[in-house]
């Protein structure tokens, strides 16, 4: 008897801490303008807590009038965990090994905030004191970041081999005024530089409808980058794929446009390749620039093709 007593009394008690644990929400609905990210923000939490609490098949494609749970602070889902360290590198090319890392001024948590980086952002580190390493963005600026958000990689293309291996750039056709397809073609062959001019926006917030640095949605961003080249392009997807010559994932290049159906057959989610199965593009689910990956996940299983701007 005093087993089975020993036994319901152990079984009570662990249920009252999986009670006790439970992940406690409040319905939110969804009003226009609202993406996951804004809908975080405005309740203090992070976007992995709020999806964490929600079975969305496509987090991209609210609509107005959905019901949303939102996670109560203190509950389990809201607790935030310290990723696992990584073998960081001391010198060289290093990958941001998770999301919403801070870049600070100073190896110190109270330190101002440079900008904020994703999973997938290439850094060089520069040197490390303590826990911290000393990195250089790609589009130049310097900062602070904890060494457990750091994972090695191998470094960018380099200019010199960008050199050798691009064709003569069109830049110096001698044409005060060159034509389109002369500056579409110009654009092909500097899409370096456009990569780089992109990856300078990352952290630049999402705002439907926007195409300047105020704020991006996915097609203001293409073609805000490509406008910078002379490139006027629709500020539209769907628009935005019919246009160039269609590229094989096999072929993709720095600057092509990559396309994605996130919401039903129709495409309506652009970004811009870096190379290394990487693009970067203006999430709506994320609420900001970000570079994500083609080789696995949400965005392989709704890539639909590419294109490039050529003749």
């Amino acid at each position: 008897m005093d087993t089975i007593a020993r036994s319901g009394l152990i079984t009570l008690f662990v249920s009252l801490i999986v009670a006790a644990s439970a992940q406690q929400t409040i319905t939110y609905t969804v009003k226009p303008g609202d993406s996951l990210y804004t809908i975080a923000h405005r309740h203090g939490l992070r976007l992995p807590d709020l999806l964490k609490v929600n079975n969305l098949r496509n987090p991209h494609a609210l609509q107005v009038g959905d019901k949303i749970k939102i996670p109560i602070k203190g509950s389990a889902v809201s607790q935030r965990r310290s990723p696992t360290p990584s073998d960081s590198p001391a010198s060289g090319w290093a990958e941001i090994n998770t999301d919403r890392v801070n870049i600070r001024s100073a190896p110190d948590t109270s330190a101002k905030r440079v900008t904020i980086v994703d999973r997938w952002t290439k850094v060089q580190v520069l040197g490390r004191r303590g826990d911290w390493s000393r990195v250089r963005l790609q589009h130049g600026r310097t900062g602070w970041v904890r060494n457990q958000y750091l994972s090695p990689t191998k470094p960018p293309r380099s200019e010199t081999q960008r050199a050798s291996t691009a064709k003569p750039s069109s830049a110096k056709i001698a044409s005060r005024n060159p034509s389109r397809a002369e500056l579409a073609a110009r654009v092909s062959e500097e899409t370096p530089g456009a990569v780089r001019r992109a990856l300078g926006y990352l952290g630049t917030r999402y705002r439907y409808g926007g195409s300047n640095a105020r704020g991006f949605d996915c097609s203001g961003f293409t073609s805000y980058i490509y406008r910078q080249y002379g490139i006027s392009l629709p500020h539209s997807a769907s628009a935005q794929y019919r246009l160039g010559r269609a590229v094989s994932r096999s072929e993709l290049q720095p600057g092509d446009l990559v396309f994605f159906r996130t919401r039903g057959r129709r495409v309506s989610h652009v970004g811009i390749y870096i190379g290394n199965g990487k693009f970067v593009h203006a999430s709506s689910g994320r609420g900001r620039v970000r570079i994500d990956t083609l080789d696995s996940g949400y965005y392989k299983q709704r890539y639909v093709g590419a294109r490039r701007i050529t003749k």
